[in-house]
């Protein structure tokens, strides 16, 4: 059980300031593609808001592995 909560915790810790940069890039890069055409600027939003769900996926992966343990 104590295993488990520093990877709780790791991940609770880290999950802030990894949103915020990607959130941050995607703002960044969202000025250099947006308002060229409307349909790249639809293109460009939809992939910068599910481009996140693999590394989460992957994240919720590592603690449900050893959760299951």
């Amino acid at each position: 059980m104590k295993n488990l909560r520093w990877r709780h915790l790791s991940v609770a810790a880290g999950i802030v300031p990894a949103i915020s940069i990607y959130v941050f890039l995607c703002l960044l890069l969202a000025d250099f593609i947006t308002g060229i055409h409307p349909l790249l600027d639809l293109i460009y939003y939809v992939f910068a808001g599910l481009a996140w769900i693999f590394p989460a996926s992957v994240i919720v992966g590592w603690l449900a592995r050893y959760e299951a343990k």
